[in-house]
């Protein structure tokens, strides 16, 4: 058996001094690299963090002044139509007048049926009939009242329709069948002689209507025609 003896011990050499120092600094190289790399890991985290908070802060602002956008442009909108809404209603009138004329008679006379015929004998001895004198007629002119039906705008700008009331007692608010075209609107800015009433003339009030109406019946020559043809007295109408 072999014994090591104290001339067999070696002491460490100096190279293996060497080996052993730039181990430890090997190590402590790579630990202060790791302790870097992870400070600068921190340090673009919290970049990282607050770009992420910058961007949630970014998308609520633009999602709000997105809102206000939407909300301003809905109050836009509602805006301009009440405006031309109001625009409409000033132009187009919810009510207007028309002329609107009857054939009327005189007083009724007792020799005439209710069609105002007379019945004659004629030398032949054959019965026929024949106008009585009081059959004659006139146009009565007066106001009717006409509502508004539609508004359309299919042809070249905003076109208002109207439909006259009906005469029938038993519905105020029955109508005729008919719609027209409100092509002429008179509000005190023309002169009576320079409308045609035979035409479709609309007007703003009932009283310039009904003075039109009293020009056309002064015209006419038609005063004591207040009869219909069965000789009933015809009311002055109440529109």
């Amino acid at each position: 058996m072999y014994y090591m003896d104290d001339e067999d011990y070696f002491e460490p050499s100096e190279f293996d001094e060497k080996i052993e120092e730039l181990k430890n600094e090997l190590r402590e190289s790579v630990k202060k690299e790791v302790k870097d790399e992870l400070e600068k890991l921190r340090e673009e985290n919290k970049k990282l963090q607050g770009i992420k908070e910058d961007f949630e802060s970014i998308k609520k602002d633009y999602e709000r002044k997105k809102a206000e956008c939407e909300s301003a442009m809905r109050n836009a909108e509602t805006k301009a139509r009440q405006a031309r809404l109001k625009e409409l209603m000033e132009q187009f009138k919810v009510v207007l007048w028309s002329v609107k004329w009857n054939f009327q008679y005189k007083e009724k006379c007792d020799r005439c049926d209710n069609d105002r015929e007379v019945k004659i004998k004629l030398p032949s001895g054959r019965m026929t009939y024949d106008d009585c004198k009081c059959g004659a007629r006139k146009k009565v002119y007066y106001p009717d009242m006409e509502i508004l039906y539609e508004l359309s705008d299919k042809y070249q700008g905003i076109k208002a329709w109207y439909r006259a009331t009906n005469d029938k007692e038993e519905s105020d608010l029955a109508m005729c069948s008919c719609a027209t075209y409100a092509r002429e609107i008179v509000d005190h800015n023309k002169d009576f002689n320079e409308i045609d009433a035979e035409d479709k003339t609309f007007f703003t009030t009932k009283e310039e209507c009904q003075e039109f109406c009293d020009y056309m019946n002064e015209k006419e020559e038609n005063s004591g025609y207040d009869y219909n043809l069965a000789g009933k007295l015809i009311k002055a109408r109440e529109v």
